[in-house]
This record gives structure tokens, C-alpha cells and sequence, in this order.
């Protein structure tokens, strides 16, 4: 989020990496993933894309033009999340990403509560075209009908459902949604991975493919990719445009914390996971949700 970077969390730029620092333990050496991790990465690649899993061996950077349409498209669905204090002051800003209908899924320290919710809103093409002006962004008010969130110091996220039309009759549906599937095994250890953000609570922007995942671990996975202050909340994106990880946090060499040797996420699979619990305990949210999503 903008504007904040206490604890090192709203994406702080993942600069000077090198092999030397990767070794303090964080990460390991390993670029190979496990057997039924890239089982499940390989079927997940579209039959007509014959090259997909040579780039994940690092082996080949030729893409179908289509990748960069299917980009665009799931683009749509990613907006900056502007937060805002009594009387609309704006009071920092983050990323999100819609994932079913009148759903948006961000990071818990973007959005805390259902009182910030609904001081919050979803600002969708707010971007430069193809002629660098600047489009006609639609802003939608987040509301406080759903809310289901995880601490900050665990899994940070936060779903909260979003208004279907705004006052300028512009539908939400129309911006569409990034699917979030359950599985381990969207993206493995070396694969390259793309980050659609709106760093410093700017315009949308791409940190396109020059990163790599460091480690899978746990709930988490780190990655090289570049992010700002305002990027947390976006998601991490494999080469077929699904969402892998949810970004939300830097992460500080061990030794030196004025240096950072890599980029965190929650992993979708992690926050799946999490609200299948809670449904399966009842909670009326988490139930709404996994209806929405279909889970």
C-alpha cells in the first residue's frame, strides 16, 4: 500500500539481488520443483502453446502473439484500491483484483476492516492507452456486504465485495475476473512470473517476466520481480495469466535491513485453503465467497 512501509510490507522495491545474498538460507539452491508441483504446472499449459514448458527451463522466450491479448484482457480485472479517510481524504493506496462476481481479493494491511471497506474504493483503467493518454478510469465503491479477511502477520488478505454499478452507469462485470484455482503447482521454482500493479498508487504498470521464483515454502512463495509501495494486493501471474500468489511484502537481507533480496507472496492455493476452512466452520462470509468462486 502507499504511503506505509512498516514491518517491510507494502512491496518495497526488490533491488540488488545476487546469488551470494540468496544464500543466507532463505532460499535454496534448488531451481527444480517437485514431481507433483510441475505435474500439475504442465497440465495447466493449453495444448496449442507447444513452447510454454520449455520456458519454464529457461530455455525458450518465443510466446504465441496471444499472450500479449490474453494480458491485456486480465489486466481489466486489476485496479488500484484507493483508501480514504472522513470526508473522501484520500488516506493511501494498494492493488486488487476482482475474482468472481462483485468480488475483489487484497491484502489484509490495504484493507482491515469492514469500516475501511466501505471507506475504500476500486478504481479500474486507471492506465495510459496506446496513445499515452490517459483512459476513462471507473471508480466503484467497495462495500461491507462481504468481508472475510487473515491477520496481516498471517496470510494478509482480505476479500470484500464490490457495488455491480457505479454512478456513471458503468457495469463491474464488464471488467471481468482472474480465476483463482485450488491446486499446488500453478508456477514452480526458476519459472518467471509477471506482476500487474499500480505501483506508488500510480498508473497500472507491468513488471513483465525479468524475475524469476526464488522459493516455495509453506504459504508463501518469493520472487525477483520489481514492485513499490502501492503494489500490494496485486497478483502474481504464471505465463497463462493465472493468478499464482497474492504480492504483499519485501523481504530484508538477513544481515543488512537496509537491502532486500526478494519479494513475497501468499499463494492462492494457501488462501483457498484458508477459506475452505472457515466455511466448513460456517462462517457466512467465507461460505458466500467459496459459492462465488465456486469452490
Amino acid at each position: 500500500m502507499a504511503n506505509s512501509r512498516e514491518d517491510r510490507c507494502d512491496c518495497g522495491s526488490a533491488g540488488e539481488r545476487g546469488a551470494g545474498e540468496r544464500g543466507a538460507g532463505e532460499f535454496g539452491d534448488a531451481v527444480w520443483d517437485e514431481p507433483e508441483r510441475l505435474h500439475v504446472r504442465k497440465s495447466l499449459i493449453p495444448e496449442g502453446d507447444n513452447t510454454a514448458f520449455e520456458r519454464i527451463m529457461g530455455v525458450s522466450d518465443i510466446f504465441p502473439i496471444n499472450y500479449l491479448s490474453r494480458g491485456v484482457a486480465a489486466a481489466r480485472s486489476i485496479c488500484k484500491v484507493q483508501l480514504y479517510r472522513g470526508g473522501r481524504i484520500p488516506a493511501g493506496a494498494g492493488s486488487g483484483f476482482l475474482v468472481g462476481p462483485n468480488l475483489l481479493l487484497t491484502n489484509n494491511h490495504v484493507i482491515r476492516s469492514r469500516q475501511s471497506a466501505v471507506r475504500a474504493s476500486a478504481i479500474f483503467q486507471y492506465e495510459m492507452d496506446e496513445d499515452f493518454s490517459l483512459g476513462r478510469s471507473a471508480e466503484f465503491s467497495i462495500t461491507d456486504e462481504i468481508f472475510f479477511t487473515s491477520a496481516s502477520d498471517d496470510l494478509d488478505f482480505s476479500f470484500v465485495s464490490v457495488e455491480e454499478g457505479n454512478k456513471e452507469a458503468r457495469s463491474l462485470s464488464d471488467f471481468g475476473s482472474l480465476k483463482l484455482l485450488p491446486q499446488s503447482g500453478k508456477a514452480v521454482k526458476g519459472e518467471a512470473v509477471s506482476i500487474i500493479h499500480h505501483p506508488n498508487g500510480g498508473l497500472k504498470s507491468l513488471s513483465l517476466r525479468n524475475s524469476q521464483i526464488l522459493s516455495v515454502h509453506d504459504h508463501f512463495i518469493t520472487y525477483s520481480s520489481d514492485t513499490l509501495p502501492g503494489s500490494s494486493g496485486a497478483p502474481v501471474l504464471n505465463d497463462q495469466w493465472l493468478p499464482v500468489a497474492l504480492h504483499h511484502r519485501s523481504i530484508s537481507h538477513p544481515s543488512n535491513r537496509n537491502r532486500w533480496i526478494a519479494n513475497r507472496g501468499i499463494r492462492i492455493s494457501a488462501i483457498l485453503t484458508n477459506l475452505k476452512l472457515h466455511a466448513s466452520k460456517r462462517n457466512t462470509d467465507a461460505m458466500r465467497i467459496t459459492e462465488r468462486l465456486g469452490l
